[in-house]
């Protein structure tokens, strides 16, 4: 067929090229054997040093793995009971306690948070109406999209960045307009989610403690963003981590991924939909992200501040898994979507 030595050499090498193309596309788009692979892999992706991953089915122990390294200076390995800043995966936390507080009598959340927390007159009439169970399912009239989100921009309220989120709430609600009619359209807010916070009691931490081990207040590992000459370590200052803990119900806590397993892989109920005007299916409840399936519904939440990604999973068979990070995506939220399609997916196969 080949009538050269010279052919010959040339065809055996387009071969090995062809078929060297062929393994390492294969094995790029392989699918993942294990959870451990899906965390594995994103690490790199997104330039982040060190994970702690909690996973297992919701009637047994939790297997807990650790990734990476605590200290991409140091070269110190991550630990799996390392405790990690919580940010928004906060939000499922306490509203669990809400939900058991109502369940043992406490309050009403079907009541108005006026009512319930003893605000002044509200700066916005129809702000008097919203309930707090609509705080939890982000349907209570505030859109940082719309207007801007005062927990990350306090100064513009005449405050510093001392101030609570309690405080920048009721703050809000004196002085600014809904950008919605409460219960019409869905939009996250973390303002709104502070203006629960004191039917928590006095005692906010011992509240959340009830249904999860985790702390406003105490050491949690260290935060990275990787910089053009290498990793710094950022949310350090006592600056920082006061504004973090100020952060309360909406973001402050601190715990490990195995307490926030051991939250998250408790029974749910199912979730029904709220607002009026939403043409998405997915929406909020309970502080839970919750995602319609054909036989169930799945939760999901996570939370992301410079140097910080944290996020937590629950499947409608029950499987539970969060995932810890020290250190944040470019893109959270894009980052964020891609994990979700790759955890939900492995899940659907595995079933």
């Amino acid at each position: 067929m080949f009538k050269s030595r010279k052919a010959r050499l040339c065809w055996s090498t387009g071969i090995l090229v062809l078929a060297g193309v062929i393994v390492m596309f294969a094995g790029r788009y392989r699918e993942p054997a294990t959870v451990e692979d899906i965390v594995e892999s994103f690490l790199p992706t997104h330039n982040i040093p060190g994970a702690v991953l909690a996973y297992g089915p919701s009637d047994a122990e939790p297997k807990i793995v650790a990734f990476g390294v605590s200290d991409p200076i140091e070269n110190t390995p991550m630990s799996t009971d390392q405790p990690f800043r919580l940010a928004s995966v906060t939000k499922p936390i306490a509203a669990r306690a809400l939900i058991k507080a109502e369940e043992r009598g406490q309050i009403d959340l079907d009541r108005p948070i006026a009512e319930l927390a003893d605000l002044p007159p509200p700066h916005d009439p129809r702000a008097a109406q919203v309930s707090a169970r609509q705080l939890l399912a982000h349907t209570g009239g505030f859109d940082r999209t719309i207007s801007f989100d005062p927990i990350f921009a306090p100064d513009r309220l005449g405050l510093d960045w001392s101030a609570s989120c309690a405080k920048v709430a009721r703050t809000v609600w004196q002085t600014m307009p809904l950008d919605h009619t409460p219960g019409n359209k869905t939009a996250y807010s973390n303002v709104g989610f502070c203006l629960l916070t004191d039917l928590l009691g006095a005692d906010v931490e011992d509240a959340l403690q009830q249904v999860a081990d985790i702390h406003l207040e105490g050491p949690a590992g260290a935060n990275w963003e990787l910089r053009s000459d290498g990793w710094t370590r950022v949310l350090s200052s006592e600056d920082d981590q006061g504004w973090l803990s100020g952060l309360g119900i909406a973001g402050g806590a601190i715990g490990t991924a195995e307490a926030v397993w051991t939250m998250a892989s408790t029974p749910q109920p199912f979730f029904e939909a709220t607002a009026s005007q939403d043409e998405k299916s997915d929406f909020y409840a309970s502080g839970w992200h919750v995602w319609p399936e054909e036989n169930g519904q799945h939760l999901t939440h996570w939370g992301g501040v410079r140097g910080i990604f944290t996020t937590v999973f629950r499947f409608s068979d029950g499987e539970t898994v969060v995932v810890l990070f020290n250190a944040s995506p470019v893109k959270p939220n894009s980052a964020f979507v891609s994990l979700h399609n790759a955890l939900y997916e492995f899940n659907k196969f595995n079933r």
